[in-house]
């Protein structure tokens, strides 16, 4: 009965985790983004994460080296948000960070703290470099899915701006 059970947990487990990071996953991140869209929960900020690189060092140092700055990151983003944040993998190199009653400030100097900590980071020859771009929902008039489409459009611009210059050194340190 008990091996039962802890199977039974670890299923549960899964079903909202990601395997490698241990961070929440997609099918988490939707429903708890649905459960928090609510007007108590304003100001509801949205931060979307992108790992620069990540193709480059899978394919200049391999997968398990891709795999090692893929859980880094997503320690970083831990420890840099608070425990009301909801930080999930919900795809190949892309995180969010659902911030409930954080104003656009608070969400910035938050973003700030995880660049601060992610530059301060040391991973061999490999540079860790991230894109955050971020928006607040402050009415309960405002669709969800716009903040988050803002926010991936920030995060976007920012990916642009800092790839080039990632690729570069990545080259350099191959």
């Amino acid at each position: 009965f008990t091996e039962k059970k802890q199977k039974q947990e670890q299923i549960l487990y899964l079903s909202y985790h990601d395997q490698l990071t241990g961070l929440y996953n997609r099918r988490f991140f939707e429903e708890e983004l649905e459960r928090l869209d609510t007007e108590e929960n304003l100001p509801l900020s949205i931060a979307m994460v992108d790992v620069n690189g990540l193709k480059l060092t899978n394919d200049a140092f391999g997968h398990m080296t891709g795999d090692k700055l893929l859980i880094r990151v997503a320690k970083i983003l831990s420890t840099e948000c608070r425990k009301t944040d909801v930080v999930a993998r919900i795809g190949g190199d892309e995180f969010v960070i659902i911030l409930p009653k954080t104003t656009d400030t608070e969400t910035g100097k938050i973003v700030s703290r995880i660049y601060k900590a992610i530059a301060r980071e040391k991973m061999d020859n490999i540079i860790i470099s991230i894109s955050i771009g971020y928006d607040t929902k402050i009415r309960s008039d405002e669709r969800i899915e716009n903040v988050m489409n803002k926010a991936e459009e920030q995060m976007y611009m920012k990916k642009l701006t800092e790839s080039k210059s990632m690729r570069n050194k990545t080259i350099q340190a191959i």
